[in-house]
């Protein structure tokens, strides 16, 4: 599959650059030759943002100032209503950049990103998603990044009213929505420029295997059931939630690929998998609640046996009895078997509903404390009503 990936905001913009990354990688004379974006861009409203990226062009067509008029090249501040008129004012610019972008008829659909607590991204993703739509007649995708626990105390934490706004938006126009839920990958111990970095790439990481596998050419890696494009766009719908597996096979000596040892040990290693797969899902999730289900096993050709794929096949069904599933391989992998899971259509996400729930709270409570602070500052100006000016 190859998307057209769009970044918002410095976060979006940020996730995007990896995607550029993962795709010079898979197109490299020393990997898989394969191309899996057929372009990426950056959208801000913060100039400086811009200058920090490695491998999207540095070019205006692929790095795009929006606002400028409005905010002189220095951001919205976490205000995405601010962030929602600027794009109403130049999407066209984004727009017309896409569609004109150089290999954009050989596109599957477009990906645009953003975190849902900032104030660009997280205006400027739900309008420019709609707008696409009206456009093309592509699929277009959304990624929303959910933000920190500790961006979630206070009553004016933007970070919740936010990310609130921003997914309601986003699910009215996308054809699917992957979340990121940044606190469950948070790792305490690390800075914080590294766990947002690790987050980042761990995410598109989980993409790479997927997309790669439908747009393989060399005979001798085929997989016997092949997951493509549309296989994918069949899955994905709604929200959605992504996660891969990966078990070392370095320490298997395959002395004997009759023995029953063998056998067990290789079921054992794909059940590993999807056990990671599972647990590394990008946002927590009941697999009850999962309508469709994608799953991708990649490994060295041989690997995986017909045992192992209905072991997988009985147990996802076990977990989510109401849900289409689909899997196929890919066998690319020397030395691990990977599963990537994609969980979509989901019925009930409680890190969304909480999410609402607590903007609903806050809303009211900000409205209260607006009105409680014009009241005091009204006394303020009354109790020095009476002193003389100078002016």
């Amino acid at each position: 599959m190859k998307l057209v990936v769009i970044g918002f905001g410095q976060c979006g913009c940020n996730i995007a650059d990896e995607f550029y990354a993962i795709n010079n990688h898979a197109k490299s004379i020393f990997n898989r030759k394969i191309e899996i974006l057929t372009d990426a861009f950056a959208i801000n409203t913060d100039e400086a943002d811009l200058g920090g990226f490695r491998h999207i062009p540095k070019d205006r067509h692929h790095r795009i100032v929006i606002g400028g008029v409005r905010t002189f090249g220095h951001g919205v501040g976490k205000m995405n209503v601010d962030g929602a008129k600027i794009i109403k004012e130049s999407y066209t610019v984004i727009t017309d950049n896409i569609l004109e972008s150089r290999k954009f008829h050989e596109t599957d659909g477009v990906l645009a990103i953003a975190s849902g607590s900032g104030g660009t991204g997280s205006g400027a993703i739900g309008w420019a998603i709609k707008k696409l739509k009206e456009r093309i007649e592509k699929p277009v995708y959304a990624a929303v990044v959910l933000p920190f626990g500790y961006e979630e105390n206070g009553v004016t934490s933007y970070a919740i009213t936010n990310t609130a706004t921003c997914l309601k938006t986003v699910n009215q126009y996308a054809d699917a929505v992957f979340l990121l839920d940044n606190e469950r990958f948070a790792r305490r111990g690390y800075s914080f420029a590294r766990n947002l970095h690790q987050i980042n790439l761990e995410f598109v990481n989980n993409f790479y295997d997927l997309f790669c596998a439908g747009e393989e050419r060399r005979p001798q890696y085929l997989g016997s059931k092949v997951i493509d494009a549309g296989d994918i766009k069949q899955t994905l719908e709604g929200i959605s939630s992504i996660g891969r597996g990966q078990i070392d096979l370095a320490t298997f000596y395959r002395w004997s690929k009759e023995h029953f040892r063998e056998e067990a040990r290789e079921s054992s290693a794909v059940a590993g998998a999807l056990d990671k797969a599972m647990n590394n899902l990008s946002v927590s999730i009941d697999l009850k609640d999962a309508r469709k289900i994608l799953v991708l096993l990649t490994a060295q050709k041989g690997v995986i046996t017909l045992n192992a794929l209905e072991e997988v096949a009985t147990l996802l069904q076990e977990r989510a009895p109401r849900a289409v599933i689909r899997m196929g391989d890919y066998p690319r992998r020397g030395k691990e078997i990977s599963l990537t899971l994609v969980a979509s259509s989901l019925a009930k996400v409680v890190r969304v509903e909480n999410l609402y729930l607590q903007a609903k709270d806050l809303f009211k409570q900000q409205a209260k404390l607006n009105r409680e602070t014009q009241e005091q500052i009204q006394q303020l100006h009354q109790t020095g009503k009476e002193l003389p000016s100078l002016d």
